[in-house]
């Protein structure tokens, strides 16, 4: 019997730890889980890590300058194009801490949200079970992609080591990312150095894969709850005014509705404020990113699995962070429309019609994210990149 009335009285919806598990156990991981009390330990563990790789940092750095220098522009062209995740990887991660206050009040009121629908009907739910699901799928996209990415440099230098072991005891010896080692160049391919190294650098790729799995993922989770809140707050005053007795009722469920009309708002301006910086060096960057894989596959001819994947990923990078915002946008241009058609013509009562015509004011601002303001994310946004990357291609191909 306890059993049973332990399976009937468990919550449909959870908070955000428990609903979007794979984010939340990201952030935890890359030390970006907006805990209050833990910033600046986490600040020190980060700095920490990124000293234990210094090592590979100063041989990627000193590398990039050689093949500058020495106009080595194939080499100079892959170094840019892993430079910027890990410029990426320096802003998001000491970003993110910095704005913990911010952010922990974000995921805070993603979960009061989450709870307070167990007490909500079942077309309310409905809702909730559709954008959690849109939002599930930025979280999923935002696992895979950098995972795969990440595990296919150690293992396509491994499978051709294997290969080629096979075939010969004279094979090439691969690194996860090859380039010289300064002052080490004599044995940087002999044994145990070699080995080492290689594991050196699959502790790296290990690094940085929760960073872009969490932040990123955050992101959409967010988008998608601002439409949801938004939806939810149009389906409130169609039902007030549908389902209304009185229009005392009727007026104070306008009222509960103009106070979820400003909530969504509000979230938005939080959000926008959380993630605004991140999307202007997402934009900044991954721009580069793309010409310079454009590059290297000109001036190789052919198609490199390795660094071809990584361009793709590049555009994808952009394109969710775009396809995003623009829904969110999209959403809020139809809400003033969708507040119209409610039946506010069969009460005839001025005073709701006010709040209904304030609400409608207030709606027509489009909800759009921009990076601190100076660009506008949406697939416009997106489409002008690609045309900005393969200009960058064409300029320095000339």
């Amino acid at each position: 019997m306890e059993m049973k009335s332990d399976i009937l009285t468990q919550k449909k919806y959870k908070t955000f730890n428990d609903t979007f598990k794979l984010c939340a156990f990201s952030l935890a991981f890359a030390f970006l889980y907006p805990n209050r009390n833990t910033a600046l330990k986490r600040c020190i563990t980060i700095t920490l890590i990124v000293t234990f790789c210094g090592g590979q940092l100063f041989w990627f750095i000193t590398y990039t300058f050689k093949c500058l220098y020495t106009l080595d522009l194939y080499n100079f062209a892959r170094n840019m194009t892993l430079a910027v995740v890990l410029i990426l990887f320096f802003i998001k991660t000491y970003y993110a801490i910095y704005a913990t206050q911010k952010f922990a009040t974000l995921l805070d009121k993603i979960s009061e949200d989450l709870l307070e629908a167990n007490n909500l009907g079942e077309r309310q739910q409905k809702l909730y079970d559709e954008h959690i699901t849109i939002a599930k799928f930025g979280e999923i996209s935002w696992l895979l992609v950098p995972v795969l990415m990440s595990a296919l440099f150690p293992i396509y230098a491994g499978t051709l080591m294997s290969i080629e072991s096979i075939q010969t005891d004279d094979y090439q010896r691969r690194m996860v990312h090859d380039m010289e080692l300064l002052y080490v160049e004599d044995i940087q391919s002999e044994t145990p150095f070699f080995q080492c190294m290689f594991a050196y650098n699959c502790v790296q790729c290990v690094v940085l894969v929760p960073n872009y799995c969490a932040f990123d993922g955050s992101f959409c989770i967010a988008t998608t709850h601002i439409q949801l809140k938004l939806k939810l707050m149009v389906l409130k005053v169609h039902d007030a005014f549908k389902y209304s007795k009185t229009k005392y009722e009727l007026r104070m469920k306008m009222n509960e509705a103009i106070r979820d009309h400003q909530e969504a708002l509000d979230f938005y301006v939080q959000s926008q404020n959380v993630f605004g910086p991140w999307l202007f060096a997402v934009f900044m960057l991954t721009s580069f990113m793309i010409s310079f894989n454009l590059y290297q596959i000109y001036l190789l001819q052919r198609i490199d699995p390795k660094y071809t994947s990584f361009g793709l990923v590049g555009v994808l990078h952009i394109y969710l962070p775009c396809q995003y915002a623009s829904s969110l946008t999209k959403v809020s241009e139809e809400i003033p429309n969708d507040l119209y058609l409610v039946d506010w013509e069969a009460w005839a009562d001025p005073k709701v019609t006010k709040q209904l015509i304030f609400m409608i004011t207030k709606a027509q601002k489009e909800m759009i994210l921009t990076g601190m303001g100076i660009v506008v994310f949406n697939m416009e946004l997106f489409k002008s990149i690609m045309q900005t990357s393969y200009s960058f291609f064409t300029l320095i191909t000339a």
